[in-house]
């Protein structure tokens, strides 16, 4: 078992049998860019809320050349969609970690089943990590999603860990359930939906 699935949720709600455990038909590689983009601002650090990335809504150009400091960070790989059937978990639901083992995720169908930690990243704005005896240091960071909605939060449990979960590689995405997630280089980006997302990386975690 992972350190991260080591850690207990902390999240100020109270539910009962809380899971602790656009789709496409293709598998071919397209252009198209996730709808959720990260942007960092240079030189100032990503967890302030000045300088947070902002999450852009909208397609991009696989091809775009960045013309600032402030324009989107983002891989220009193709990205392959998969097939989330090669990712089922119990319950009806998907899981995967990144690559790298640092982010872990799920695509479930009921709430608080459905979103990404990491072990390590920054906080992200609007999570409350102040929770003894836990110190934010000690947990890891994420976001719920929800359909057209995201939540930031820590964890001190592994939230979104599967049994064997397999990584899902560098420029794919997984569809399931209305949401998309992307995994780059840099970053792993979801989409919730209704204009709605986040990044999540060591260096970043923002929503919108």
């Amino acid at each position: 078992m992972t350190g991260l699935s080591r850690r207990t949720v902390v999240v100020a709600i109270t539910c009962t049998g809380f899971a602790l455990t656009g789709c496409s038909s293709s598998d071919d590689p397209t252009t198209a860019m996730p709808s959720v983009i990260p942007t960092v601002v240079a030189g100032v650090s990503a967890t302030s809320t000045a300088a947070a990335p902002q999450v852009t809504v909208a397609p991009q150009p696989s091809n775009s050349e960045p013309d600032s400091p402030a324009t989107p960070s983002v891989d220009s790989a193709p990205i392959t969609p998969v097939d989330p059937a090669r990712y089922t978990a119990i319950n009806n639901e998907v899981g995967w970690k990144s690559p790298s083992g640092n982010i872990y995720c799920k695509l479930g169908s009921t709430e608080f089943s459905s979103g990404c930690q990491a072990t390590d990243a920054p906080v992200p704005d609007g999570a409350d990590c102040d929770k003894p005896p836990f110190s934010a240091d000690e947990m890891s960071k994420g976001f719920f999603l929800d359909p057209g909605k995201v939540t930031p939060m820590c964890f001190n449990q592994g939230a979104f860990g599967v049994e064997n979960a397999r990584p899902l590689e560098y420029n794919t995405s997984i569809a399931f359930n209305g949401y998309t997630c992307y995994s780059r280089v840099d970053a792993m980006v979801c989409d919730a939906g209704s204009g709605h997302g986040f990044v999540l990386s060591m260096q970043q975690a923002t929503s919108n």
